[in-house]
């Protein structure tokens, strides 16, 4: 949080949220890989919006969306540093779920 870069990254795409995370017990050969979002705070759902401040560590994240009329709206891909993730269900109904996911 030291380095304060912020940008919208509108959100969506569907399913359960998408974060990695590593194994119990497994061995550091078959452990999935860390997740490239390494925290997020201050989330807020008003219903049909939602937002969160994420710390990107590496790579690339997107935030994803899935509004309750089954639209799935996907955020820019964005790289190192603290980012609002962000989506916004306005005229599709209310947030059903969110996200983000790595690439």
């Amino acid at each position: 949080m030291k380095r304060i870069k912020r940008r919208l990254a509108y959100a969506a795409v569907g399913s359960i949220m998408a974060a990695g995370t590593g194994l119990v017990g497994a061995s550091a050969a078959s452990a999935a890989p860390a997740p490239h979002v390494s925290s997020c705070d201050n989330y807020r759902n008003t219903g049909t919006v939602w937002t969160a401040n994420c710390r990107v560590d590496y790579g690339q994240s997107q935030s994803w969306t899935r509004c309750s009329d089954g639209t799935y709206l996907y955020g820019a891909w964005v790289g190192k540093g603290y980012w609002i993730f962000r989506g916004d269900c306005s005229g599709h109904g209310r947030v059903v779920s969110y996200g983000h996911t790595d690439r």
